[in-house]
């Protein structure tokens, strides 16, 4: 066995994956397959390192925060090839909340900004709230595979796009930008003098056969945003990394995460990424072995048991993107559906913005024995239905 099949008791520790289900899906005994976080115990070096910090008791003010910039550098270079240096590095509490900032940063109130749906739903959270306006350029499917419409999105541009959210690796249809696509969509934007921000959390999640570029290597002007957090499972510690290109617009952003109050970062969430990041790297190593396994089993199984529903190719993230139009029914339906009948809680593709009708994610990262039950579970539920 894998130390990733440990089944780690979550239920009752105040996690809203699991603990949520009551109050959001009406079923507790759901299998949670829907947040984006995993059932997996962070690295053990985490766990020792948070330990002996508890341990001395003082939870003061941080002081220089160099060293674990410069960490962050460190992996970028080794794990991605990206060079960038400390001080063009930014601590955040996450990375929609530098999604926020960012959009208030470098774009004004009723200026339009594109993001490419089916996406995480706080890009288009991060747009309206702070006063703009979204352009949607819809991802299109094409021989099986999720690709940009540059054309479309050219026609933004025209009319005055200002900023590009640009998410890589995609979230939730799995793809990971090549690097023609991601120099395409930077030639593009550039030629129009609009802005590329990319939400890159899950940038380490690279499975076998497939690699993950960086936009500061295809754009010295992007601004992009990365965290430990996602990828060693350290949500609740809050801390994520602003990487920058430019000096000023570094300076730019500090100066509003500065305005609205925005300073100290979490002592323990920064020495727990900072760790991660030092030692993790043999963790995660396995945890991708693990995931694609995960993977191809989904892809076996669906095949056998719902060969129906479409299943996107998982390139990067650990969220599978199913297509289930083919059962008829309006969202509100299939959601239902999936949970009274089959006790499984996915994430609904409407909360993914616009053109998400229809479709279900679901989350990979637990121990497999989980997703294998899911998947039996919803295959019954469906074929008692399609044989009415």
């Amino acid at each position: 066995m894998s130390m990733f099949d440990e089944d780690v008791r979550r239920a009752g520790t105040n996690c809203v994956k699991w603990d949520g289900r009551e109050k959001i899906f009406g079923r507790e005994d759901a299998i949670p397959l829907w947040v984006a976080d995993m059932d997996f115990r962070s690295p053990g070096c985490v766990k020792r390192a948070l330990l002996e910090r508890v341990e001395h008791g003082v939870f003061g003010y941080p002081f220089d925060m160099t060293g674990a910039k410069q960490i962050v550098c460190e992996w970028e270079k080794k794990r991605h090839g990206l060079n960038i240096e400390n001080e063009m590095v930014l601590f955040s509490p996450g990375v929609v909340d530098s999604l926020y900032f960012a959009v208030q940063a470098f774009s004004e109130k009723g200026d339009s900004v594109a993001l490419q749906p089916p996406v995480y739903g706080p890009f288009l959270h991060a747009i309206e709230d702070t006063g703009r306006k979204p352009f949607f350029n819809p991802l299109k499917l094409s021989g099986g595979k999720w690709r940009m419409d540059l054309n479309q999105l050219e026609d933004g541009l025209k009319q005055g796009v200002k900023l590009l959210l640009l998410c890589s690796p995609h979230n939730p249809v799995g793809r990971i930008w090549t690097r023609e696509e991601l120099t395409e969509v930077s030639a593009l934007c550039r030629r129009y003098g609009c802005r590329i921000v990319t939400d890159e959390i899950h940038a380490d999640f690279e499975l076998p056969g497939n690699r993950h570029i960086p936009m500061l290597n295809i754009d010295p002007e992007a601004i992009c945003f990365v965290s430990s957090t996602k990828t060693f499972n350290l949500a609740g510690l809050r801390c994520s990394s602003m990487l920058f290109g430019k000096g000023e617009d570094r300076d730019t952003m500090d100066r509003l995460m500065n305005s609205i109050g925005i300073g100290e970062i979490n002592i323990l969430g920064v020495l727990a990424q900072s760790t991660a990041y030092a030692e993790g790297a043999p963790w995660l190593d396995e945890l991708l072995l693990y995931l694609d396994e995960t993977r191809r089993t989904v892809e076996i199984e669906m095949a056998e048991k719902m060969p129906s529903v479409g299943v996107s190719r998982l390139e990067g993230t650990y969220l599978m993107w199913l297509d289930m139009k083919c059962f008829g029914m309006s969202q509100r339906e299939l959601e239902e559906f999936i949970v009274k009948e089959a006790g499984v809680a996915l994430s609904s593709g409407t909360s993914f913005c616009p053109h998400g009708e229809g479709f279900m994610r679901m989350n990979i990262a637990t121990p497999r024995k989980n997703v294998l039950i899911a998947i039996d579970r919803m295959s019954v539920a469906f074929k008692k239905i399609s044989t009415l």
